[in-house]
């Protein structure tokens, strides 16, 4: 249920103009021209009250920190009766994800027509989480669409069209299709034919629901779901190679380790699902390492002796650059890459890696111009890898870094403030878990560009934990910043219940452990392009692999997608 709480943050963006309204100021006495200001001694000047709107529009500012003390006191300066006194007691019990009392504020509100439009957005929003928390996903689409009319922000409606497609991209089609009878309202008939038309990957679909709906809210979402089917024929990905990857995969991978264990299950489910989608017969047969490079190749002899024709694995550096030491017999794809590049026979290394997501960084930015960065480091050892790593690249891509400091805790914040104010440069790199990098950001001021990698995103797209990254722009996978891609639809059900950021990651480095792999037996010696989970994959003639990620910023309205790899 962790969407209810994050897609809260919809609600605060549809209550941004309220803000704007005007206080109430007390009327001119007799004898006073309305133009002229008696003067009061600053003493007995009276206290302006505000009107509810104004302090419901508080109340949603302490909300976005979020403090909800701050919350309270500003709804009870609202007189009890007003309406907008039982939305933001509604609207602060969908923060603390009560639902219950949600519905019992909210509902009656449906036929209050004092609320202006941000407000009433905001009502149906909160009502819509409400039943997101019932699992009733029908009437919480109700609420959304309903949402949307009251909407004017392009950002807005936007965020709204997404928890919209979000909720029904995930549903089965006989769930869809039982949705949509019991439906009479055309716009969400719309968006569940939309869901139905998506499900069936058919061009020919998209042609008819624009038939039926020339005018629907989604057509900007069923136009981009067209050009990625488009796309994906045109594109030279690899195809189903059912006949082709014949005979036993050894899947080599830490299952016995406590620490890796959750990153191995979520690579095995991505592996299988894949195989599952090309409709393959081969048997996968699992391998459990301790993450330790001195058992690898014993390990890597017994799968050899057990009849594997290929093996995929290890996954950490350390057995990957043990075993690359020996003769590989057969094709061989470790999940993560050596300590020191090696050409040899049957070999092939792919991974999530921070050094390379890191060098994009360097590219995109040096592609806009900059000339000058600084680096900012939380104090772990993988940030500081991750520091070297963009730093190197850099300076090899003609660029000086002026600035390198590492942040430890509040002291290092307010040094690196008064370092940044004093050394401007074009842009400025955070090497930091997300947790750190909220905490490092406000620090950085709002003047110049913030890059980082994967590493700042965990995962959910609307979080209101995350404002204080607003405008920040990182790389990841377009698993998790393209989810409405239709190439990705047939795998949404096997991670359902992985959670959400690195579990999701490992999820996709699996399914595009199969593909390439199915790729290398299909064309041997042959350049190749995925369009895979995990990134654009690109196979050389030699054996290297490359990958481009997507782009995302992050927003007030959430996580967006800039650009696709």
């Amino acid at each position: 249920m962790t969407q209810y709480k994050l897609a809260f943050s919809i609600i605060l963006l549809s209550l941004t103009c309220l803000s704007a309204y005007p206080t109430y100021a007390a009327p001119a006495s007799a004898g006073t021209s309305a133009t002229q200001t008696p003067k009061i001694p600053v003493d007995a000047a009276p206290k302006i009250r505000k009107s509810p709107e104004a302090y419901f529009a508080d109340g949603v500012a302490c909300l976005k920190k979020p403090d909800n003390p701050c919350a309270q006191v500003a709804l009870a300066n609202i007189p009890s009766q007003s309406a907008y006194a039982k939305l933001l007691a509604g609207t602060i019990a969908v923060a603390n994800q009560d639902f219950d009392s949600a519905f019992l504020q909210l509902l009656p509100l449906q036929a209050d027509k004092t609320l202006n439009n941000e407000a009433v957005a905001s009502l149906h929003a909160s009502l819509a989480l409400a039943y997101d928390n019932q699992d009733d996903a029908l009437h919480a689409i109700e609420h959304r669409v309903l949402s949307e009319q009251a909407l004017s922000s392009p950002e807005a409606i936007d965020a709204n069209q997404n928890l919209i497609w979000q909720s029904l991209s995930g549903k089965s089609r006989a769930d869809l299709i039982e949705m949509r009878g019991n439906s009479l309202d055309t716009t969400i008939q719309g968006w569940i034919d939309l869901a139905l038309a998506t499900s069936a990957n058919d061009k020919l679909a998209y042609a008819s629901w624009h038939t039926a709906y020339p005018d629907h809210p989604a057509t900007g979402i069923a136009k981009k779901l067209e050009d990625q089917i488009r796309a994906a024929a045109a594109s030279n990905n690899v195809k189903s190679t059912t006949s082709e990857l014949t005979g036993q995969i050894a899947l080599i991978l830490p299952f016995s380790s406590e620490a890796f264990y959750p990153a191995a299950d979520a690579i095995e489910r991505g592996f299988v699902a894949a195989q599952q989608v090309a409709q393959g017969k081969s048997e996968i047969k699992i391998y459990a390492t301790q993450g330790d490079k001195n058992e690898i190749y014993s390990i890597y002899l017994q799968a050899l002796s057990e009849g594997a024709h290929y093996i995929v694995g290890p996954l950490t550096r350390d057995e990957t650059s043990e075993l690359i030491k020996t003769k590989l017999p057969v094709t061989t794809l470790t999940l993560n890459y050596p300590e020191h590049a090696e050409k040899l026979e049957n070999l092939y290394s792919y991974g999530l890696s921070a050094d390379a997501e890191a060098a994009q960084i360097v590219k995109v930015a040096r592609s806009l111009g900059m000339q000058t960065a600084a680096v900012v480091m939380s104090d772990d050892g993988l940030s500081s890898r991750v520091a070297k790593a963009f730093s190197e690249a850099w300076i090899a891509d003609g660029g000086q870094i002026r600035l390198s400091s590492s942040v430890a805790d509040k002291s290092g914040l307010t040094l690196i403030k008064s370092q940044i104010a004093a050394t401007p440069t074009d842009m400025i790199f955070i090497a930091a878990n997300a947790e750190a990098a909220r905490a490092i950001r406000p620090a950085l001021g709002i003047a110049t560009p913030i890059f980082g990698i994967s590493h700042i995103y965990n995962g959910i797209w609307q979080n209101t934990e995350d404002a204080p990254l607003n405008a920040v722009r990182f790389v990841d996978i377009p698993w998790l910043l393209d989810s409405t891609n239709s190439q990705f639809a047939s795998y949404q059900l096997a991670s359902t219940d992985l959670p959400p950021g690195e579990m999701q990651r490992w999820f996709a480095l699996g399914v595009d452990a199969y593909q390439i792999l199915s790729g290398i037996v299909k064309h041997p010696g042959t350049p190749l392009t995925i369009n895979g989970l995990s990134g654009k994959l690109q196979l050389s003639s030699t054996g290297e692999i490359t990958r481009e990620l997507a782009i995302g910023r992050f927003s007030k309205d959430g996580v967006v997608l800039e650009k696709a790899p």
